[in-house]
């Protein structure tokens, strides 16, 4: 990994990790639960939200960007499509959304190709630095920083990182609605097998490219990306008869 030329405060790199924490459940929780934004706006707010991090924290170790973006690219070109390969064969045992009056309609055409290049690419570059670079760059500097040496540095160095992207990923997706079940542990896995990719290449391709291409593979399929839209049945309604007291209860839910 690049490191800075002079020492990084590690408890810096702690507040900045759990600053990412933080943001990375505010965008899902606040912008896609709450507000229920639709998907192409919600895009480009996670994207500014991963710039902004993504930006600030080189920025704060006072690295060179293009160090980082060039580090050991063919190796992360080669270890993307491996590390990728769990998210990829789950996104096809996916079912293909229902969009359309209860028939499930694929895109094709030019409807297709802006998915691809907004839902595929922005969007999995975005998800993939947020959850599987940034926390496993912050704690690697994080370790670095500390001085830990030997076996018990040697350990840390490739546990730590990996168990910060886990929790990344977890507190992101709990976030939305729709994973807050069963479903959010073949994610973390998924998630985490690309974070293990740039661990092991210290190349932001190989977990970019790797989201990338599962997220092209869903649209591909027709597997609808988050946020999902609320169920009708799941928004409470209110009455006439509702008294004033549960109206502002139900609101406020």
């Amino acid at each position: 990994m690049p490191i800075p030329g002079y020492p990084a405060s590690w408890v810096g790199s702690l507040w900045w990790l759990v600053a990412l924490a933080a943001a990375s459940f505010a965008v899902s929780w606040l912008a896609a639960t709450r507000l229920q934004m639709p998907r192409t706006p919600y895009i480009a707010v996670l994207t500014v939200t991963t710039a902004v991090f993504s930006v600030g924290y080189v920025w704060w170790l006072d690295l060179a960007a293009a160090d980082l973006v060039t580090s050991r690219w063919m190796w992360g070109l080669i270890v993307a499509p491996l590390s990728a390969a769990f998210l990829i064969i789950g996104m096809t045992k996916l079912p293909v959304s229902k969009r359309l009056h209860g028939f499930s309609q694929q895109l094709h055409g030019w409807r297709l190709t802006r998915a691809l290049l907004w839902e595929g690419v922005v969007y999995g570059t975005a998800e993939g630095i947020l959850l599987s670079v940034l926390p496993v760059f912050i704690t690697w500097q994080m370790v670095n920083s500390l001085g830990w040496s030997g076996v018990a540095g040697g350990i840390a160095r490739w546990t730590l990182p990996i168990a910060a992207s886990a929790i990344v990923i977890i507190v992101h997706h709990l976030g939305y609605w729709e994973y807050r079940n069963g479903l959010l542990v073949p994610i973390t896995v998924g998630c985490g097998m690309l974070s293990v990719g740039y661990l092991a290449t210290a190349s932001l391709i190989a977990p970019t490219l790797g989201h990338i291409l599962a997220h092209c593979t869903g649209l591909v399929r027709g597997v609808e990306l988050p946020p999902h839209p609320r169920p009708a049945s799941a928004t409470p309604t209110v009455s006439a008869a509702t008294g004033p007291a549960e109206q502002r209860r139900l609101e406020h839910r």
